[in-house]
Parts: structure tokens; sequence; C-alpha cells
């Protein structure tokens, strides 16, 4: 019987590199604690309609900040929320959350597939 090996560090996302207030960030991974984050914030419509609405909006920040501290740990949610502007932060938030909001909405969609097939 032969060893099977699987090298998981050749699958690399594309590199996404941003600059924010003078920090250089790789948020070419979505961390799986920053990724569970998220999905318990939008778990409802309650919680999206919250968040439409600007409440938990330290919450949302918090997600980003996770998801940068990877590659940067100086950048935190009170870093974020005490170093940059709220417009630059959104856009900031939109390039780093593009790639797994993608990424969930691919899922969805099989999801329900999965449950019509039960």
């Amino acid at each position: 019987m032969s060893d099977i090996m699987k090298d998981f560090d050749t699958i690399a996302p594309i590199k996404r590199i941003a600059r924010i207030g003078g920090e250089e960030v790789d948020v070419s991974v979505f961390s799986t604690r920053a990724t569970l984050k998220l999905i318990d914030m939008t778990d409802s419509p309650e919680k999206i309609h919250d968040l439409e609405n600007g409440k938990n909006i330290e919450g949302f920040v918090e997600v980003v900040a996770t998801a940068c501290k990877r590659s940067n740990p100086k950048i935190s949610t009170d870093w974020l929320m005490d170093n940059v502007d709220m417009f630059t932060l959104v856009e900031f938030s939109k390039f780093v959350l593009e790639p797994i909001i993608q990424k969930l909405e691919e899922i969805k969609p099989t999801e329900g597939l999965e449950k019509n097939c039960q």
C-alpha cells in the first residue's frame, strides 16, 4: 500500500495586499476565525438588517480586524476605529471581505440543492 500525500500549501489564493493608515496588510487568506465571526454576524435576517442599519458596526470592524491580524498584528478593532476614517474603512472592508463573500455565495446555492435532494 502506498502513502498518500496531499500538499494543501500549494492551494494558494491570489495575493491581496492593502495599505491602510500607513500599514501594509496581506489579506490573501481569510482565516477560519474571521469567517466564523462573519457567519455568526450574518446568520439571520435580523442580524443582517441590523448591520444594514448601522447597528453592530464595531462587531463588523472586529471581523475585518481579525482577518488582518494574521499578517499585521498591529491592526485591531481599536486601531481601525481610531486611525481610519469611516469612508476609507468601508472601502477597505469591501476589499478584505470580497473573496470570502464570493465564496460563501458560491456555497449557498449548493446547500439549497442538497436540501431539495433529500
